[in-house]
């Protein structure tokens, strides 16, 4: 298939704008979106030190060069990378990450699960269920990737988050019912406040691995996208995914709809005043001590046990 924009010819058909794209009109309309995406939500700042979430996959590298290039001529702007190795043994290879970091001639800083709270994503996956898992990595990762952040003066933390994500995310919390996590979802990084930014969030995730490919001049697979704590279980999570990719395979604007809702709802909320606060953190809590406050404190518990 032929390039719409130049007749050369095409890597990619984009099924939401109807359009086929040689790789190097793919590049320039991806960066225009994500440039647009940080632009609106005036996402950078003279004097940020900026960490990307650098998990050793595809996504994490793909935003990293990104952002790499465009700080390449900004002295005002400082760029690292920070890993968290959570102990899933299914993760990519962490290593991936560093060699990422030096590539790109960032800083990188690494910390661990086991380091920080005596405990492996492995090892809590059996001991609890994998729903309740999944929820202990999400702030457990993020407490760390903040610790670490404030350490080095990092300003903002930046994630790979992609559409499929948010969407995903989205519908999740609406079959699971725990919708607040759309409507009053945390406005800082952890428990250290910082802010994180997602310059990926309005692009699909397979045009991300593209991205990354394109610009490492290799290709990778869809599948190096890091998995979550309990890969190989059956799980809301992937049945959700599973479930939106195959209806966006004929209704291609599906996954840009629930994440535009997830941000409407959430908007919505916010207007109409804060609710109720986790009297520990601080953080939107329905009545009393937040989930990942709860969370936090099991895990201690764990620790000093």
């Amino acid at each position: 298939m032929q390039c719409d924009a130049c007749r050369r010819e095409a890597v990619i058909y984009q099924p939401y704008s109807g359009k086929h794209l040689c790789p190097a009109h793919f590049l320039r309309d991806f960066e225009a979106k994500a440039k647009h995406t940080i632009r609106s939500n005036g996402w950078l700042r003279p004097g940020d030190h900026i960490a990307v979430a650098l998990l050793g996959n595809a996504a994490g590298a793909a935003l990293l060069v990104f952002l790499k290039d465009l700080t390449a001529n900004r002295r005002d702007i400082r760029l690292s990378a920070i890993t968290i190795d959570t102990g899933i043994s299914s993760c990519p290879d962490l290593m991936q990450a560093q060699k990422t970091a030096a590539t790109c001639g960032v800083e990188w800083f690494r910390c661990s699960f086991a380091e920080r709270y005596g405990t492996t994503m492995d090892t809590l996956v059996q001991q609890d269920r994998p729903q309740a898992a999944r929820c202990a990595c999400r702030v457990l990762r993020d407490d760390l990737l903040g610790e670490i952040a404030r350490a080095h003066g990092v300003t903002r933390c930046a994630f790979a988050t992609t559409v499929d994500d948010s969407a995903g995310k989205f519908f999740s919390n609406l079959l699971s019912g725990t919708v607040e996590r759309t409507l009053f979802p945390p406005g800082m990084m952890g428990k250290t406040r910082i802010p994180g930014i997602r310059p990926f969030m309005d692009i699909p995730e397979p045009e991300v691995i593209l991205y990354a490919g394109l610009r490492s001049g290799e290709t990778i697979s869809c599948n190096t996208l890091p998995p979550g704590p309990c890969a190989g279980s059956v799980s809301v999570d992937a049945d959700v995914r599973a479930a939106l990719d195959t209806y966006a395979r004929r209704h291609p604007a599906t996954k840009f709809a629930l994440a535009n809702l997830a941000g409407t709802l959430a908007g919505i909320a916010a207007a109409r005043g804060p609710p109720l606060s986790c009297p520990a953190c601080g953080e939107p809590a329905l009545g009393g001590e937040c989930e990942a406050c709860h969370i936090r404190r099991t895990v201690e518990r764990g620790t000093e046990s």
